[in-house]
C-alpha cells in the first residue's frame, strides 16, 4: 500500500496560490483600514466628550450670570437687551469669546483638534474645502421661529453676543457631516 504524501500546496497550481497571495493581502488591508476606522471613532468620541464639557461650562456660566455672579472671561459677557450700543456700551463679540476659552488661559486650552492636530480646535463651519475643520467644533446660532423649526446661521467672527443668544455646539466628523452635541443659552 502506497500513501499519498504529497505537500500542503502539493497538487496547486500557480492560480490556486496567486488567489491565496491576493486573500491574505486582503484580510491585511481590511484588517489595516479597520484599525484606522477605530482609531478615528475613538478620536471623535474624545471630542463629543470635549464638547459636552463645554456645552456644561456654558450652561454654569449662564447660571451664574442668572444669579448676577462673577464670571470669567469677561470676554465671554453678553449684552442685555436694555443696553444700548449706540450710548457707549461695549458689547463683546463671538471671537474674543471663543478665543479667550481656548488660549493659554482659558478652561479648555488643554482641548485640540484630535482628526487635525496641526488644524485649530474650532471653526466657523464644516467644510470640504477646508480640510482643516475635520474635527473642530461649530457653533451656531439657532434663530428661534414661531411657526416652524429654529434657523441655524453660524457664528461670524464679529457677531455681538447679547443676551438670550440660542447657541448649538456640533462637530465636524470626518465626512464633514455635522454630529450635534448640545444646545446652550447666554
Amino acid at each position: 500500500m502506497e500513501k499519498n504524501t504529497q505537500g500542503i500546496f502539493g497538487g496547486m497550481k500557480f492560480s490556486d496560490l496567486a488567489f491565496l497571495g491576493v486573500l491574505i493581502a486582503n484580510f491585511i488591508l481590511v484588517g489595516y483600514l479597520g484599525l484606522d476606522d477605530y482609531q478615528r471613532a475613538t478620536k471623535l468620541s474624545q471630542i463629543q466628550t470635549n464638547g459636552e464639557q463645554i456645552v456644561s461650562w456654558f450652561e454654569d456660566f449662564s447660571q451664574k450670570l442668572e444669579s448676577k455672579e462673577e464670571v470669567t472671561p469677561a470676554a465671554c459677557m453678553p449684552l442685555g437687551k436694555e443696553a444700548d450700543v449706540t450710548k457707549g456700551a461695549k458689547a463683546n463679540t463671538w471671537n474674543s469669546c471663543v478665543e479667550s476659552l481656548f488660549t493659554d488661559n482659558g478652561p479648555f486650552k488643554a482641548f485640540t483638534n484630535l482628526l487635525m492636530p496641526k488644524d485649530p480646535v474650532y471653526a466657523q463651519k464644516c467644510d470640504k474645502q477646508n480640510l482643516g475643520s475635520s474635527g473642530a467644533f461649530i457653533f451656531e446660532k439657532l434663530i428661534i421661529n414661531p411657526v416652524g423649526p429654529p434657523g441655524v446661521a453660524p457664528m461670524g467672527a464679529g457677531e455681538l453676543i447679547m443676551d438670550d443668544m440660542n447657541i448649538r455646539l456640533s462637530v465636524c466628523d470626518t465626512g464633514y457631516y455635522l454630529i450635534k452635541i448640545g444646545e446652550f443659552k447666554l
